[in-house]
Order: C-alpha cells, then structure tokens, then sequence
C-alpha cells in the first residue's frame, strides 16, 4: 500500500482511524504522546512478529485487522514522531561536523570549504521539531507540476502574438508614428506580461493549494519545512506556509524570464508561426538543460543555471543544501540562478525594445511622414 490511500468504500474505516489519530496526536510534540505511539507500535509489533495472527474481522482492533493497524501506525504516525522527536540530536551532529572542518580546513587555506562549512553552521543550529503533523501532503504539493505545463502552454499561446500579430496587421507602423510610441508601447507591454503571468500564477497555485487540502488535508502549516523529512537539510528555517509561498515567488522569477524569451522571439519575426515553433523547441531545450541542476560538472551547471526553467523547480533547489564556488565563496545556486536570471532579463527587455523598432526605423527614414499628415 503506497503512502497516500486511495479514497474509497475499501479504505474508508483506514481513513477513519487516520484522521481519528491525527485529531488525538497533531500539535505540540509532547512525551505522551511519544510514549502512547510507541507502546502502540510496540504492542503491535509484537502481535505480527511471529505472523500467527488472525486473518479474520476483529472487533478489539483500530481498523479490523492487527496487520493493518501494525502497517498503519507505523507509517502514518510511529517512523514520523521518531523523525521529528530525533532531528534535533541529528542536526547537533551535523553541526558538530561543520565544526570540526571549518578548523580542519583553515589549518590548509582552504577558504571555499571553510565558508561552506560556515553557513552549515549557522543554519544548522538550533534546529528541533517540537510540533507533530503529517508533512507527506505538502511534499506532494511542492513537488506536483502538471500545472507549471499548463501555464507555460498558456504563456506560449498568450505571449507569442504580442507583438507578431501587430507585424502581420502592420499596426505597429501605426504605434512607432507616435513620437513616445516606442518607448512607452515597449514598457507597457511588459507590464501587461508580468501582470498576465502573475495571475496565473496565482490562479493555479491557489487551485493547486485547494485541490490539495480537500484531497489529502494539509495541516500544520506553521511547523518548520524541515518538519518534513525529504527537506531536512533545507537551508531555509521557514514554515511550511512560508516556504510555498517562496517557491511561488521562484516559480515567477523563471516564468518571467520565459515570457520574455517568448516576447523576444514574437519581436523578432514577422510571423507568428515561427515564433510558435521556436518557443517550443526552447521549453524543450530549457528544461532538458534544467536536468543539469545537481551537476558537479561546472559547464552543465552553467547550463542550468542559464535557463529559466531551473527556477521551476525550486523544491529541488531548496530541498537540500546545493551550493557551488565563486570567487571561493559559497553561494547557494539558487542565488546564482536568481542573479543570473535578472541579468538576462533586463537583457531581454532591451532586445525585445530594439528588436521590435529597429526593422521599422528604415521604412521610415525611407517613407517620412509628413508633418500634420
């Protein structure tokens, strides 16, 4: 049986006992509640060791079956309180170590370790769970993408005519005959871009977000990211609330940076066909080079770090501590791809600007409008 159950007339005295637990146990972490999970898990597990149990309906038990109860709280309720209840003696470990490098490198000038081992250090420290929720359905969340294809379809089918659709009617003849029509055509069209993605983005997050509390329940949203075990060696201290919201401002970054590169392309060509066709072969060629985002080849990781759609996945760049070397600092790629992405945004902005007046600028030299006409 996967984690997550299936809802239906077969799980339905599963699902009882699940929320039925989690309404007792979820809170603050408190020792008895450790301590009834435990004799439960104990006394359970001792019941199905030796698998002469009953295989029949049985009345003194959570769901009907010892099995069941056994496979049930320990999944749902035991390996996560023992997670939450042993992180903080984890992470002093973990800092401890970071300790000991930071001398054992700076005896050999080693200023990119030291720094890395530093921010372990500092981020690390002080860590502990002292709340009990089930994370398993926010990891879902944070991971769940189909909507990310349903907005870049949206973005390709929104952005590519803004500016070929203009070539093909010749209306932008008419906008450059206005003496601010460059410039003031060119930033209000921006505007519109960002404030089209910014609304789908918010529409499908906020479904995603729905969908998500209606199906599996999403509680707990002020209890730490790490609280969630897949992220337990997140750089960021955040609640989980907090942290999606992060990853929706990353997801926007990226988004943005696409839409330009499709604006750019619209600027570009005269037709609207080839920008279709050129905006789909870079969604494909920018997400195969996102794969690179974990590499610890340097030129594959340039490589991601140059395409926006690394920034689509901000649970991977967040989930654990991925870091690279420049100028013998640590730097989290997450910051590098943020920094690189603006750089080359403000970039786009400008080719789109010139782009889309500069094929025009000789028919008018060529074909001067009259003063008054």
């Amino acid at each position: 049986m996967g984690y997550f159950m299936p809802h239906s007339s077969e799980t339905k005295v599963e699902w009882d006992f699940y929320h039925r637990m989690h309404k007792k146990l979820d809170g603050p972490l408190t020792a008895d509640k450790a301590r009834f999970v435990n004799d439960e898990h104990e006394r359970l597990g001792s019941l199905t060791a030796d698998r002469t149990y009953s295989r029949e309906q049985q009345d003194d038990t959570y769901t009907g079956h010892v099995w069941n109860d056994y496979v049930m709280i320990t999944k749902y309720f035991y390996e996560p309180m023992k997670y939450a209840a042993s992180y903080e003696n984890q992470m002093n470990e973990v800092v401890e170590k970071a300790k000991d490098n930071i001398e054992f490198y700076s005896r050999y000038n080693n200023s990119f370790e030291q720094a890395k081992n530093k921010y372990i250090q500092d981020q690390y420290s002080g860590r502990k769970i002292t709340v009990f929720y089930d994370g398993k359905p926010w990891e879902l969340l944070f991971k769940y993408r189909f909507s990310d294809l349903l907005m870049m379809l949206l973005l390709l089918l929104g952005l590519v005519p803004i500016y070929a659709n203009e070539k093909e009617t010749r209306m932008d003849d008419l906008i450059l005959s206005s003496r601010k029509g460059k410039g003031n055509m060119s930033l209000a069209k921006v505007i519109s871009v960002l404030v089209y993605i910014v609304f789908l983005l918010l529409v499908f997050s906020s479904l995603n977000l729905l969908t998500f509390r209606t199906l599996y329940g999403l509680s707990g949203p002020g209890m730490p990211v790490y609280a969630i075990e897949a992220y337990q060696y997140t750089p960021f201290s955040l609640s989980i609330g907090s942290f999606y919201m992060l990853l929706c401002l990353v997801k926007m970054a990226g988004f943005v940076a696409i839409g330009l590169w499709l604006c750019l392309l619209s600027a570009w060509f005269q037709r609207a066909l080839y920008p279709y066709m050129l905006g789909a072969l870079l969604m494909v060629g920018g997400i195969y080079a996102s794969g690179y985002l974990a590499s610890v080849e340097t030129g594959k990781t340039l490589w991601a770090l140059l395409s926006p759609f690394t920034l689509l996945k901000g649970n991977e760049l967040l989930m654990e501590m991925l870091g690279m070397n420049i100028g013998n600092m640590f730097v989290l790629r997450l910051t590098a791809c943020l920094v690189m992405q603006f750089i080359l945004s403000i970039t786009l902005y400008f080719m789109i600007r010139w782009f889309s007046t500069s094929k025009k600028l000789s028919r008018r030299t060529m074909f001067p409008v009259k003063e008054g006409a």
